[in-house]
């Protein structure tokens, strides 16, 4: 506990900040309806937030690496204050969408966070670090829907959404309060790898299965989260504080996976067969949604993807970290990271599509074929790590 104490300013800092974030995910995709926009157009404000934030990560991590973590800490998080007052300042469409763009190009406090981590604990501790950081992460984004939920008014098209955002403003408000008075630069600076694909690392046969399953994963993952609430519109008339309940139901499903379960069950099986267990539960969640006929059955395939991702990062984290060569540890993780961001970009915006062209449940339909080809890439992975293989790390 000694190694990590100097982390607890952090972790609670970005557990507010991430509980801003999740105030405002199940009320964006009804903001963007409400205000003009088609159904087939309101998953692309995750896509927006997530291209942005592409682009900016390794300004943000270049500027952490040079003037210091706590700096950038502390602009990145004041910057998001204002991303989130902008929302709530949002009358047309394209503010709502310009201020979702300019918050993922100011979200470099999640970089910067890792990057501390890295900074302040020994080798042996940071997957203790990385934990701390990730349970902060869960927990925020299980508090956070129901918040938004709860908050969202029923006024007209702007005005029922004002005061989620404001919500959101103060969390993150209360983040750089935090940061601000508690959180130090650390002794020593480690070289931020950032959101960056190294091509180097794709030449390791094993890395690069574990980022063709971590991709294919997040890709069908951020798809069917980026078109939720819009299908849950569509076909049961759910509105913001329905999409909160499901989202805060999934939160809590995934702290209690990657609070322990996940460690306990790899040790067992090991992280190679967990991931393939991930694979079949996330198959049976997209299965599920096609089928469900009432709101109350939403719970089950809800369930059935938070476990499934609960299991499915922490395995292919711990492996990546295991098979990377030692010299390119930092760009495998920069490499996972970019594959997630690219995932995050592409799978709500593919999901829109379908969404509109082909029908409410084709991004399902499409989901499920995903997730057959990441089974067969975990099955190849499975293959080659016979042995069960202690966890490193739970987030």
């Amino acid at each position: 506990m000694e190694s990590i104490r100097p982390l607890i300013p952090l972790a609670v800092a970005t557990c507010l900040a991430i509980v801003a974030l999740g105030i405002v995910m199940p009320v964006l995709p009804f903001y963007v309806t409400d205000l003009g926009g088609g159904k087939d157009l309101a998953p692309l404000i995750f896509s927006t937030f997530s291209a942005a934030a592409l682009v900016a990560a390794p300004f943000w991590g270049r500027l952490s690496d040079r003037i210091g973590r706590r700096p950038v800490l502390l602009v990145a998080i004041a910057a998001t204050v204002i991303a989130y007052l902008w929302l709530a300042a949002a009358h047309e469409i394209w503010e709502l969408f310009a201020s979702r763009a300019f918050a993922g190009a100011t979200a470099g406090w999640m970089a910067a966070s890792q990057a501390y981590v890295a900074d302040v604990t020994a080798e042996e501790d940071r997957a203790k670090g990385m934990g701390l950081l990730g349970a902060a992460f869960g927990i925020g984004f299980t508090i956070g829907p129901g918040i938004g939920g709860v908050s969202v008014g029923q006024g007209d098209a702007a005005s029922g959404y004002v005061l989620p955002a404001l919500l959101a403003a103060g969390f993150a408000a209360a983040s750089l309060l935090v940061t601000f008075v508690f959180v130090k630069e650390p002794d020593r600076l480690r070289e931020s790898a950032g959101a960056r694909m190294n091509p180097a690392v794709l030449r390791e046969p094993m890395v690069a299965r574990l980022l063709l399953l971590y991709f294919l994963v997040a890709l069908v993952f951020t798809a069917l989260e980026g078109v939720f609430a819009v299908w849950g519109a569509a076909q049961f008339d759910l509105d913001a504080r329905d999409v909160s309940y499901y989202l805060v139901f999934a939160g809590v499903i995934t702290v209690i996976i990657q609070g322990g379960l996940v460690g306990r069950l790899s040790k067992r099986f090991g992280e190679a067969r967990i991931a393939l267990a991930a694979g079949v539960v996330l198959l049976a969640a997209s299965l599920v949604l096609i089928l469900v006929t009432s709101p109350l059955q939403i719970y089950l395939p809800m369930a059935l993807l938070a476990i499934g991702m609960g299991l499915n990062n922490p395995a292919c984290q711990s492996l990546l970290s295991r098979f990377a060569p030692k010299h390119l540890k930092g760009s495998v993780l920069g490499s996972a990271q970019s594959a997630q961001s690219l995932a995050r970009i592409m799978g709500p915006a593919w999901a829109a599509w379908a969404f509109g062209a082909l029908g409410p449940e084709t991004p399902f339909m499409i989901g499920a074929v995903v997730m057959l080809a990441a089974i067969a890439v975990a099955v190849t992975v499975v293959r080659r790590v016979p042995a069960p293989m202690p966890l490193r790390s739970a987030g």
